[in-house]
Order: structure tokens, then C-alpha cells, then sequence
């Protein structure tokens, strides 16, 4: 890098005050309100900003993060030299909070533990604002005037100036798109508190009140007294005092890339504040010839060094990048002097790690506390001339999706909040963003090996959507989730073989919507022997079913059904078929009801075990296909609905759902209903007749890692090179979990230690270490808790 002249604060930085909050104000750039999202500095300058969500660097593809940082470069080599650009990386602490649970008393003990533990172990909220600065054209005696109301074509100036300001900060972020910008404002206090929080290292809200007050004013309500390297920001009433240091970067890495500054992320409050003033291209490749020109005069052996000074001096020449002064600075905030000196290890490990050299400020502590601030160009001590291709990679628009807000949450709310691997929140949802009410796909597939956690981890997320009132109806294998459920107050029951369901679908779908239905249902399982029926025989069909919904109650059953069928002509081929599902049939304890269909979905969570029936495609098949009609029914009164299918590859192998499947997704999204697939192994899925209509239908995916996954296995998911990669590692010890959904990526940790005795009944199956008669107990969830 080529390092510029440092520039001097002004007198009232340096200079001893008595009162440090006259101090702050003085030090403070900010002048007045232009409107909504134009502030007003005390230079004249005009400034307006944004914040991104960014993109994670962790799972998505390195062409996309060096991508995102060209175009930054471009952006800012295209724009006039009268523009400033100021970037922020805040990481303050926070501690989320839901609405509590409350329909039934496990569910609400678990969520009672799991915020205790959101709120306590310093999960961060990482922020990164985007400013940018327009610059006055004339001396600031015109922008006094302008004040005095005596220059109306500077007012004009003003104005066209801020139309201009409004029309490139949206041209940068329809460019950053891919990084999720939103436009900061006054009105919901959000854009001063950010401003605020600059000060103060803690999150805050600040909203102008009806009373004029320059803004400077409204941010400086506290006290900042510097000593030494150690400043101390006394705090409101409401507020502690804190301790904070600042930290400038004196040597730059020989080399960038983007994301270089990641490691900054640590756990403890901090501001990295990098600020880019372009200079004009002619004067910024005649100091790059200077110093190609001293090298050769001292017979400099760097030899990569000249070419990437030849390569810098092309690019200016070319419009391919600008040069400018960086500045680039650290404040951190603790609560004491022992965490700020753990912390500032912290912060000299990582900027070595990436090959800069820092200095602990001083003397020019106050200055560079100041320079934080857009607008304050004179408080930078120590800036250096670098291309805006380094500065995008300095400042990389790197983050974490911290999933839907309220405001985009179909059901009203999130499920839950998890914290990510990097230590921040994320608010998940099985669905797509979207508003209140809205019906965006929730339908979610969870893959994960044997004894990866995938169905402790589900069980934990249905305990949680119990926040939601969501109806939930679970399909389960060799008991997973039977405890779970009982202990959620749920009712659970198991399909047993050859034991009589009490069905009747004959009664149950005897309305003219039922007709169609049945004539459908029946076809399939008449021709479940591969034996196609003939057009006469679907007529019989028809027909009987057409007399069905009009014969008597007593007459609506399967065996007065197939007694119509006797008169087809098909020398009896179609009610020996069905003969199977009759009451002498080896299937008869199916759908062998003769009075009101006793299936029924009266709990918040119902549930079955279809362990005796999983390998058994014929009964599977039957049993699932009635049952998931008669859900199609029920959720007809669009109340939010859970659907669970357990080794939902299996269940749905066969050719009936094959045909059905996409159809029946498409309706349960529209009738408000989420359906949850769970399974072992991608190839499961792959190579199930279901398999394409999963994969598709699935759009918010939790992949638990296996050392036995492979890229082969994983392909069909459509991975990143890092997502596949992290996918691959052991799961020993390790509760990370990849979450996909929509263009999130992250990866979430669900170390649900927390939870403490809880744990053993989220994930107690069939409840082998439960006490004897549990099952008959209905508090014996509460007193395993204890």
C-alpha cells in the first residue's frame, strides 16, 4: 500500500476539555435532518446509508464472494472523485427473545430453558452499514449562507445533490443485491441508533423528537473521557459504564482477498470502521510512478512488488479501479479493563493472522474515535492510498442470514431462534419469507445418518412450534418420537397388523367430492397387482361408488360396496380384486368398519407408529393413501398443520404417490399445511419413485454432517464445494447442522445441552430409560424434568 500524509484533528478533538459531553458534540459530525434518509453534515456534506445482510462466506461459492467484490470496486471506480464511502462492521451482544409457549407445559418448560440459554451466552448481532458521503461543491461559506437562507441556487444545489446521493445509494444497492441491503431511516430510529451505537458499542434505538435538535445533539446524551490508550463511555441511567480502546492499522497485508478481515468477528463488542475518499486518477498514477521510479533508482529486488504497481498503474489508466485514502480503525467496548485486555489480544492475533500491523492509539486516541464518523475526514491520523479493489476486499459484504423477521413470517412468528456456528442469531422457519397469512412453501426435508440427532433435533423444533398453535400430525418409525409426543400432550397410537382400524372410507367419503376420490382410490387398489382395470370395469367402479354416496348408512361399507360389483362384466374379476380389503380378505381389518369412520385428529398432535406396516408396500400403501385423504379434508379449514413423515423416502415409495405426490404437496401449501420428510440418506431419496417430487417440494433443507456422506452421495442436493465439504466431516461431538432454505445458507448450532433432563424425552423413543408405566402416567414428563 502507499501510505498518504497524515492529516491533524481539529483543535476541539485535541484540545482539553472539562466537559466531555461539550466534547462529544463538538467531535460529531451530524447536522441536521434533509428527509427520511438524507442527513445534513457540518461541512456541507450529504450522506445517506444502508445496512446488508451479506453473504456467508462459510457455505457459498468463492466465485460468488470475489464477484460481490468486484462489483463494490466498480461501482466506486465508476463514480465521481466527490463521493466518500464508509463501511462499519458492528458486533454488539444480544439477547432474542419469543413469545412464550403455552399450550401445554413441557413444551412451555422446554422453550423457558432454551431462552435462558439465548440470553446468556453472548450471542452477537454483526452489522454491516454502508455509507455513503457526497461532498459540497463550493467552500463552506456558501453552505453558511445556504443556512442563513440567502443563497436560493444553493438550496437548489442541495437539493439536486441529494436527488443525485438518493439515485447512487439505490444504484449500489440494486448492484449488492445478492447481499440483502436495506435503506436505513430516521423514522423507526434504527439509523441513529446505529450512528449511536458507533459511540457506545451497544445496540440502541434513537428517535428524533417534535423539538428541533441538531442530530449531533440526540447522539451525544452521554459522556466519553479518554486517559491513555483506555477511554470510558459513562452511560445513561439505564446504561453501565464501559471501557473501550481504539485501534488503528498502521502496515497493510502485501496481498488482499476478500474477507481478509473475517477474523475480526470475535465475541465482544466492536466498530471496524473503514472510510474511502477517491483522489483524482492523474495524481494517483503519478505516485505510483514515484515510487516505481525510487525502486528502480535503488535497485529494489521486489519483483512481484513492481508488477503489481505496473498492473495498478494500468488499471487507473484503464477506469478499472480508482485509487483513494483508507482509514481503517477498531474501537472495541468491555465492561472492564481485564476483558478489554483479553480482547485486545484477540484483535492483535487476528490482524497478524491476516499480515497487517496495528497501533494502539494514545495520543491520537480522540481523533480516531471521531473518525469513525462519515463526514470526519480531518480526524483520520493514518491513512493510506490503496485501489478500491482493496478496499472492497478489506470491507467484503460478508454475513450470516439471520432468517425471517416477524413481519416475514407466515405463521406470525419464527419456530424458534438458533444460534449459528460464528455465534449470531437465527430465527428459523420451515417456510419461505412471507407475510402474515401468506401461503409460501414450508415444506422441509431433514437428512441426517443414524445417531446423527436429526430426530431429537425435529422433536425439539415440533416442542417449538408449539408457539405457533400448529396442528401436527406425525408418521413415525420404530417409536422415534413416542415419547416426545406423549410428553407434549399429544395422542400416539401404533398400526398394528392384522388389528382392526376401525376404517370406514365408504362413510367417510360418501359426498360427491368423495365420489371422484373413491373411484380414484379404489382403481389403485384394484390394480395394485400391476393388472391395468378396463373401461368397463371403471364404470362398475363409478357406478357403485355413485350409489354409494346416496344408500343408507348402514349400507356404507366395503362389503356392501363390493357387492355391487358382482354384476360386472369381467367374469368377477374386478370384485375378486377387491376381494382382499373384504371382510374374508386378508386385508379386512383395513377398512373393514362398518359403522362412523372412528379416525380421527382430535389433539393438537397426533400421531402413529407404522413400524409393523413399514415393509409392507400393499398395507403401506392403503393405510397412508386413506389416511393422507382424510388429512386433505381436515386442513381444508386452513389452520396451520405439521405434517411429519419419518423415512419419508420409504413411505412413499410406490407408485400410487409416485403419480400423487407433486400434486399433493402443491395442495397442502395451499391449505396452509407444512410437511416435514425425514430420512438417512440422500440416495434413499434419489432412488425412491418419490424422489424427484421431495427433492423439489422441499424447499428449506437441515442436513446433519457424516464422515460416511460422500460428493457422489450429496450431489443430487445441489451443494456449494463448501457446503459439500463441511457435509463430510465427522458428527462425533459435533451438533452443527447445515440449514438451506430459499437463498439462506447457514449453519446452525443445535447443541441442545441446555435443555438439560429435557433432552431424554425430546429424544427417549419408545422410552427405554423412562420409569416403568410411564405411558400411563400424564405428568410423567414433568416429573422426569426434575
Amino acid at each position: 500500500m502507499l501510505e498518504a500524509p497524515a492529516t491533524r484533528a481539529t483543535k476541539s478533538v485535541r484540545g482539553k476539555r472539562r466537559d466531555n459531553s461539550a466534547l462529544l458534540v463538538g467531535g460529531l459530525p451530524y447536522l441536521s435532518i434533509i428527509d427520511d434518509k438524507t442527513l445534513l453534515l457540518r461541512d456541507g456534506d450529504l450522506m445517506a446509508s444502508f445496512i446488508v445482510e451479506g453473504i456467508n462466506a462459510d457455505t457459498i461459492d468463492n466465485r460468488h464472494t470475489m464477484d460481490l467484490s468486484n462489483t463494490v470496486s466498480r461501482f466506486i471506480a465508476q463514480q465521481r472523485a466527490d463521493v466518500a464511502y464508509y463501511v462499519h462492521r458492528i458486533s454488539v451482544e444480544t439477547r432474542p427473545s419469543m413469545p412464550p409457549i403455552a399450550t401445554d407445559p413441557f413444551s412451555a418448560e422446554i422453550d423457558r430453558r432454551w431462552q435462558i440459554y439465548l440470553q446468556t451466552i453472548g450471542l452477537r448481532n454483526r452489522i454491516t452499514m454502508v455509507t455513503l458521503v457526497v461532498r459540497p461543491p463550493r467552500k463552506i461559506s456558501k453552505f453558511l449562507s445556504l443556512v442563513r437562507g440567502k443563497d436560493v441556487h444553493s438550496r437548489e444545489e442541495l437539493a439536486l445533490r441529494a436527488a443525485r446521493l438518493d439515485q447512487m445509494i439505490s444504484g449500489f444497492m440494486v448492484s449488492l443485491s445478492e447481499a440483502k441491503p436495506t435503506r436505513l431511516k430516521i423514522s423507526d430510529g434504527s439509523w441513529l441508533g446505529l450512528l449511536k451505537t458507533l459511540i457506545s458499542g451497544s445496540d440502541a434505538i434513537v428517535v428524533p423528537g417534535r423539538k428541533f435538535l441538531p442530530v449531533a445533539d440526540l447522539l451525544a446524551s452521554s459522556n466519553v473521557g479518554f486517559q491513555g490508550r483506555v477511554f470510558t463511555y459513562e452511560g445513561t441511567a439505564s446504561e453501565t459504564r464501559r471501557y473501550g480502546t481504539i485501534i488503528s492499522v498502521k502496515d497493510y497485508p502485501s496481498e488482499t482477498y476478500p474477507g481478509i478481515f473475517d477474523r475480526l468477528n470475535l465475541p465482544y463488542d466492536t466498530v471496524i470502521s473503514q472510510s474511502f475518499t477517491p483522489i483524482d486518477p492523474i495524481a494517483a498514477q503519478g505516485k505510483i510512478a514515484r515510487v516505481r521510479k525510487q525502486m528502480r533508482a535503488a535497485e529494489d529486488a521486489a519483483v512481484s512488488l513492481m508488477a503489481q504497481l505496473e498492473e495498478a498503474e494500468d488499471d487507473v489508466a484503464s477506469g478499472r479501479v480508482t485509487f483513494g485514502d483508507h482509514h481503517c480503525s477498531i474501537a472495541v467496548f468491555c465492561q472492564s479493563i481485564e476483558e478489554l485486555e483479553n480482547a485486545m489480544s484477540q484483535v492483535n492475533r487476528a490482524m497478524q493472522d491476516a499480515g497487517a500491523a496495528i497501533v494502539r492509539e494514545n495520543f491520537a486516541a480522540r481523533a480516531v474515535f471521531f473518525a469513525q464518523h462519515p463526514g470526519n475526514f480531518a480526524y483520520r491520523t493514518r491513512p493510506a492510498m490503496i485501489s478500491s479493489q482493496n478496499f472492497a476486499q478489506f470491507c467484503a459484504m460478508h454475513g450470516v442470514s439471520k432468517g425471517n423477521p416477524v413481519e416475514k413470517s407466515p405463521w406470525g412468528d419464527s419456530v424458534t431462534i438458533l444460534p449459528t456456528a460464528r455465534g449470531e442469531t437465527f430465527r428459523f422457519n420451515f417456510h419461505l419469507a412471507g407475510g402474515h397469512g401468506q401461503r409460501t412453501v414450508g415444506h422441509s426435508l431433514v437428512l441426517g445418518q443414524t445417531g446423527s440427532g436429526k430426530t431429537l433435533g425435529t422433536a425439539f423444533l415440533l416442542s417449538q412450534a408449539q408457539r405457533l398453535n400448529a396442528r401436527t400430525i406425525l408418521f413415525d418409525k420404530d417409536n422415534g418420537f413416542e415419547m416426545a409426543v406423549r410428553a407434549m400432550g399429544g395422542h400416539y397410537s401404533a398400526v398394528r397388523m392384522g388389528e382392526d382400524t376401525h376404517f370406514n372410507p365408504m362413510r367417510a367419503e360418501s359426498d360427491a367430492r368423495g365420489v371422484a376420490w373413491l373411484i380414484d382410490w379404489l382403481s389403485a387398489l384394484a390394480q395394485n397387482d400391476g393388472a391395468r382395470l378396463t373401461p368397463i370395469q371403471l364404470q362398475a367402479l363409478s357406478d357403485a361408488a355413485t350409489a354409494n354416496a346416496t344408500a343408507d348408512p348402514r349400507l356404507q361399507n366395503f362389503e356392501e360396496f363390493r357387492s355391487q360389483l358382482r354384476a360386472t362384466d369381467d367374469d368377477g374379476d374386478l370384485y375378486t380384486r377387491l376381494g382382499r380389503w373384504d371382510d374374508t380378505g386378508q386385508f379386512s381389518w383395513l377398512f373393514g368398519g362398518k359403522n362412523k369412520d372412528t379416525l380421527a385428529f382430535n389433539s393438537h398432535i397426533t400421531a402413529f407408529d407404522l413400524s409393523e406396516i413399514f415393509d409392507n408396500d400393499i398395507v403401506r400403501t392403503a393405510w397412508l393413501s386413506y389416511v393422507f385423504r382424510r388429512i386433505e379434508r381436515l386442513v381444508e379449514d386452513e389452520q396451520p398443520t405439521i405434517i411429519v413423515l419419518d423415512e419419508a423416502w420409504k413411505l412413499l415409495d410406490d407408485p400410487y404417490f409416485e403419480s400423487r405426490l407433486k400434486d399433493w404437496m402443491l395442495t397442502m401449501r395451499k391449505k396452509n399445511v407444512a410437511v416435514i420428510l425425514l430420512t438417512q440418506r440422500v440416495s434413499h431419496i434419489k432412488n425412491s419413485r418419490a424422489g424427484d417430487a421431495i427433492l423439489e417440494s422441499a424447499v428449506t433443507r437441515l442436513v446433519y454432517p457424516s464422515s460416511f456422506n460422500t460428493e457422489a452421495e450429496l450431489a443430487p442436493l445441489n451443494l456449494t464445494p463448501s457446503e459439500s465439504a463441511f457435509l463430510q466431516i465427522s458428527n462425533v461431538d459435533n451438533h452443527l447442522v447445515l440449514l438451506k432454505s430459499g437463498s439462506d445458507s447457514v449453519v446452525l448450532d443445535f447443541d441442545l445441552g441446555a435443555l438439560g433432563k429435557g433432552l431424554g424425552i425430546l429424544g427417549g423413543g419408545r422410552g427405554e430409560k423412562a420409569p416403568a408405566g410411564w405411558r400411563d402416567r400424564p405428568d410423567f414428563q414433568m416429573e422426569m424434568l426434575q
